[in-house]
């Protein structure tokens, strides 16, 4: 049964989170009394008095766990790729916890509680989820919860996959055999399975086999012919699936969906994790607000000095590109000389950036205030209002000047696919030492292909070393 509806396994393992987490945050209290034995740090609490942090904790957890992906497919999933989620899922719902409780002035719960809790979890899910998968190991070496599949095709694609199937036995798949084509009639096995027959035989051979479901790796020019066998299959109430090398290196952004009834596939030039977009905006709010409040005296400060030291505005009003190539005004601290644009056009031919990017060392157009400003990247502070209005990110690819963006080539332009950002790989990965334009966006597209929020979490924690050391700024 679990074979036909591995959905069951993941709402299983759902169910067993929040039984783990529940349970852990009954046992974090007296671990927690435990602890404050060794290193007194404030009084006993009693869970009563925390029933709305239960609540609050277990929906924390349960959505970044659901984030991380650890309730795909279960057969799919490794130990080791558990641990590193689950330990990614501790640090960020940690520190979620603790920001909700400082926002919303729980002063009652204490920060050891938060860390108790924390410290427990991990471990008590570590554990869990160690013992699940023996149990899950435990039914296949019963027979219970394997696949069995038919391939139809006998293609390079066809090997590349019966080869991961024999490295990735947790996915539960056994190849009954192969269907071949015309060409293939006189073929005995292939990879090691028998051929059943050719494609015109698929009703034969699912009349005579149990299968659990029909692979098909067929090339593009054949899939009319697999559209026939896959309707035989529905007919036969046989699951089916495609491994096609129709999007070629596009195969990871792609989401097949019924609109009105028709059929359509998407292709989506960055990642879709519509979950973790929301959470990241949520972050960007949170963060640009509280930067800015905390911030604001600093604020005036660097204002108050760039308008007694130089003639002109405070701000630098900055007409970049951002999402999807739409036009937005940013702002940042004027750093040059008021007349700068007009400069520039003078220092052209000095320019150390191979590309549409114009820096030089040594700007003869910076202010004394201004040089000090960009060395530890504040002149970029106003720009956490952009955060907040949305126009931007806290971490994405550098937002381009509309006046650039002309001599971007094609490849360049998919860094425009998502929300431009204050920092992110080039911010981290030398700065202004970066000459070549091209590097810098392949930064921004790698970037853009790993995407989560983990990888937003580790640049930011980069980033603040990078920027009070003042490393790789002109």
């Amino acid at each position: 049964m679990l074979k036909q509806h591995p959905k069951i396994l993941s709402y299983t393992a759902q169910i067993l989170d929040i039984f783990t987490l529940t349970g852990v945050f009954f046992l974090s209290f007296p671990v927690r009394i435990l602890f404050l034995k060794l290193a007194p740090a404030g009084g006993i609490v009693n869970y009563q008095d925390f029933v709305l942090l239960l609540f609050l904790y277990l929906f924390i957890w349960w959505v970044l766990l659901k984030l991380h992906g650890i309730y795909g497919p279960q057969r799919l999933i490794a130990f080791k790729t558990l641990m590193i989620k689950i330990t990614r899922t501790t640090i960020l719902g940690t520190l979620i916890l603790f920001g909700v409780v400082y926002l919303a002035k729980w002063t009652k719960v204490p920060r050891t509680l938060i860390l108790t809790l924390s410290l427990v979890s991990f471990l008590c899910l570590i554990l869990e989820k160690f013992l699940w998968l023996k149990f899950l190991q435990y039914l296949r070496e019963k027979g219970k919860g394997y696949s069995d599949v038919i391939i139809v095709g006998a293609t390079d694609i066809a090997e590349r996959f019966v080869n991961s199937i024999e490295k990735f036995s947790d996915w539960g798949l056994r190849v009954i055999g192969f269907l071949v084509d015309e060409k293939g009639r006189g073929l005995k096995e292939f990879c090691g399975s028998p051929i059943l027959g050719t494609f015109n035989d698929i009703t034969r051979v699912l009349h005579k086999h149990p299968v659990d479901e029909v692979i098909f790796t067929l090339s593009t020019k054949e899939l009319d012919v697999a559209r026939e066998m896959m309707e035989i299959c529905a007919v036969e109430g046989v699951k089916s699936r495609i491994i096609s090398n129709f999007f070629g290196s596009l195969y990871f952004k792609a989401e097949a969906e019924v609109l009105h009834g028709i059929p359509v596939i998407t292709y989506y030039p960055a990642p879709k994790k519509e979950w973790q977009l929301f959470v990241k905006r949520t972050g960007d709010i949170l963060l640009s607000s509280v930067a800015l409040f905390i911030l604001s005296p600093i604020l005036l400060l660097i204002a108050l000095l760039i308008k007694l030291t130089s003639q002109g505005p405070v701000f630098y009003r900055w007409k970049v590109v951002g999402l999807n190539k739409k036009p937005f005004t940013g702002y940042k601290f004027r750093t040059m000389v008021e007349n700068a644009d007009e400069i520039k056009k003078k220092l052209l031919a000095k320019n150390e950036m191979n590309g549409p990017v114009f820096k030089i060392k040594d700007d003869p157009r910076v202010t004394r205030i201004g040089r000090f400003l960009r060395k530890y990247s504040l002149d970029e502070l106003p720009q956490l209002w952009s955060v907040l209005k949305g126009d931007m990110s806290m971490v994405g690819p550098h937002p381009p000047l509309q006046t650039e963006l002309y001599r971007f080539e094609d490849w360049h332009r998919r860094k425009l696919s998502v929300k431009p950002g204050i920092t992110c790989l080039w911010q981290i990965n030398g700065r202004s030492n970066i000459r070549d334009f091209d590097k810098w966006v392949k930064m921004d597209l790698e970037y853009i292909d790993n995407w989560s929020l983990w990888l937003d979490f580790k640049i930011l924690l980069k980033t603040i070393p990078a920027v009070l050391l003042g490393r790789g700024a002109y």
